[in-house]
């Protein structure tokens, strides 16, 4: 079976790597499973104190993978995609690790969902994130979940209803990147922040999490997603 998704575990940091670096690491049914597996195993871990998720070979996520799931006859996992996909990301905001993003290349669309579900986000210069299904006439549920819940309206609907790119610069400027640094010191600067990380009291990061979660709101991803969902 294929591997679409490596798990690695180093010196308190785990990484999380999309590995389709063929099809831009694009989602697809099984990618997702396994993402969701690997988060889960590092969650549990007592030797891991921060997560990374990144791409492989420079690129973060090329969004879905249309021709995977326009093929005839569907694949078995078209069926629970949907599903599949929002159970990861609430499980991603009920995570108890920190959880960093490394955007190399680019994020679109759904793979720009997956860069703002990461507490913190260290984006190449070159790097874009695109929430680009306004341009398909498609809606964004998980895109917006993420942006109600970490930012303002204003900068939600920045990004969601112009349907730009933005770059790193921009990312910091606008709050969304924790870092802008040059491409090819990405990875690197966002392992160093991971290391960071790990290196505290694990029940203090954990409880600063939970804390400021319920400061900020009184649902939780599915209750948010949900009522994203029941918009007309």
């Amino acid at each position: 079976m294929a591997e679409f998704v490596q798990v690695e575990l180093t010196d308190g940091v785990g990484e999380l790597v999309l590995n389709r670096p063929a099809r831009r690491n694009a989602l697809i049914g099984p990618l997702v499973t396994e993402l969701h597996a690997g988060l889960n195993e590092l969650d549990r871990s007592g030797t891991c104190g921060a997560i990374i998720i990144r791409g492989a070979e420079g690129y973060f996520c090329a969004g879905l993978d249309l021709k995977a799931f326009s093929e005839d006859p569907a694949p078995a996992w078209r069926a629970t995609f949907q599903d599949d996909w929002a159970s990861l990301h609430s499980a991603i905001y009920s995570c108890s690790k920190p959880v960093l993003g490394a955007l190399e290349g680019f994020a679109i669309a759904g793979g720009s969902a997956l860069a703002f579900a990461c507490d913190f986000l260290v984006a190449g210069r070159g790097a874009f994130l695109h929430v680009a299904e306004v341009e398909r006439g498609l809606a964004a549920p998980i895109n917006v979940a993420w942006l109600s819940i970490r930012f303002t309206q204003a900068l939600a609907l920045e990004m969601a209803v112009l349907g730009e790119r933005h770059y790193g610069e921009d990312l910091y400027r606008l709050g969304i990147a924790t870092r802008v640094e040059d491409d090819d010191r990405v990875l690197e600067v966002t392992r160093a922040l991971a290391r960071r990380l790990a290196g505290f009291d694990a029940g203090a990061v954990q409880g600063l999490k939970r804390a400021l979660r319920r400061s900020t709101s009184t649902e939780n991803f599915d209750q948010v997603l949900a009522r994203v969902r029941q918009s007309p």
